[in-house]
This record gives structure tokens, C-alpha cells and sequence, in this order.
């Protein structure tokens, strides 16, 4: 699954307005073992954003927003994931020059039962946050799990950096990347 974040303001918006749209475009491929990957909703819009809005030690928050991620495969396998994406430090994803998005995987479920998801190389922590250069795996009792329906809620966080930028034209942002499953976990 192929994804681009992208934000947009355009028009005659005030002096310090910034329209914000984030984009999540699905690519299905078949793999050799026949596992897809969509994503629920293709454009998360943030609408204007305000010079007035607060800033965290992040940058300014856009809001928290919330898309189903799927994997089906043909056949039961171990079910791991990543984001591929550049990197805005080791924790998230560059949205623009200067700003961020976060991934949290929650609620995840493998052919409808409740799992853990744990990075592929440290199963010690167990965490959803899919991190730059790192692949969740699917996991019960603290072992790999094979299934064929993986589903997730991702939590989309997302930072512009601080001060937000001021426009009185089109402005373009963008973050971009794609979720891959992992074979073999």
C-alpha cells in the first residue's frame, strides 16, 4: 500500500491560515504469497489551521485522525508490517520540511482475535507505534501468530513545526510512504 500525505491551502485564505489535507492513496499488489494491503480512507482533510493554535514540544498539532489498515493473504502466515517513509526522527515521519506524522497501530486483530503487535527485532516492548526503519509483527502469548486477516485502527498524529507558516497562496506540504507486509515476520 502506497501512501502520500499531502496538505494544500489555496485561494485568498487570511494572512496565517493554512488549509491542511492529508492523502493516503492505496496500491493493492499481490506478493508471492497472495497478501494485500488497503488503507479505509484516502484523504484526511485537517481543514484551516490558525496562528492562534497552541504549540506542543512536537510543533502544533493538527489532530488525531483515524483509518483501518488490512492485510488478507491466501494463506495463514505470520502477519508483519511496516511503514516505509523519510524519516523525521526516529520516532516519525517528515510531513513538509519541518513538520511530522506519527502511526500508532491499535485494536488489532488477526482472522477477529485480539493480538499484541511487537517491533519484528525487539518482542520484548510491546508497542503499536510503526517507527522509521521498523516492522510490527503480529503476536500471541509472545510468539509470532500466523493468520489470514490482519486489522488495525492507525492513529495518524500530525505536527507542523513551529511557528506554522503564514500563506496567502497555495501552500503544498507532504508526507509520503507505504505500508508493506513483512514476509515471513
Amino acid at each position: 500500500m502506497k501512501a502520500q500525505w499531502r496538505s494544500a491551502a489555496s485561494g485568498a485564505l487570511a494572512p496565517g491560515a493554512l488549509g491542511v489535507l492529508v492523502s493516503l492513496l492505496t496500491v493493492f499488489e499481490a506478493s508471492a504469497s497472495e497478501c494485500r494491503l488497503s488503507v479505509s480512507q484516502p484523504h484526511i482533510d485537517y481543514g484551516l489551521l490558525r496562528p492562534a493554535t497552541t504549540p506542543e514540544p512536537r510543533g502544533i498539532f493538527l489532530g488525531k485522525r483515524m483509518v483501518r489498515l488490512n492485510v488478507v493473504c491466501s494463506e495463514a502466515t505470520v502477519i508483519a508490517v511496516r511503514f516505509l517513509g523519510l524519516p523525521a526522527d526516529a520516532q516519525g515521519f517528515r510531513f513538509g520540511r519541518e513538520g511530522r506524522f506519527d502511526l500508532t497501530l491499535q485494536q488489532p486483530l488477526l482472522d477477529g482475535q485480539a493480538i499484541e503487535l511487537a517491533p519484528l527485532h525487539n518482542r520484548a516492548e510491546r508497542s503499536g507505534q510503526l517507527r522509521p526503519d521498523q516492522a510490527l509483527v503480529a503476536l500471541k502469548a509472545g510468539q509470532p501468530v500466523r493468520g489470514r486477516v490482519f486489522s488495525a485502527q492507525v492513529q495518524v498524529d500530525t505536527f507542523l513545526s513551529n511557528p506554522a507558516p503564514s500563506v496567502r497562496d497555495k501552500t503544498l506540504l507532504e508526507g509520503s510512504g507505504r505500508f508493506e507486509w513483512v514476509p515471513g515476520g
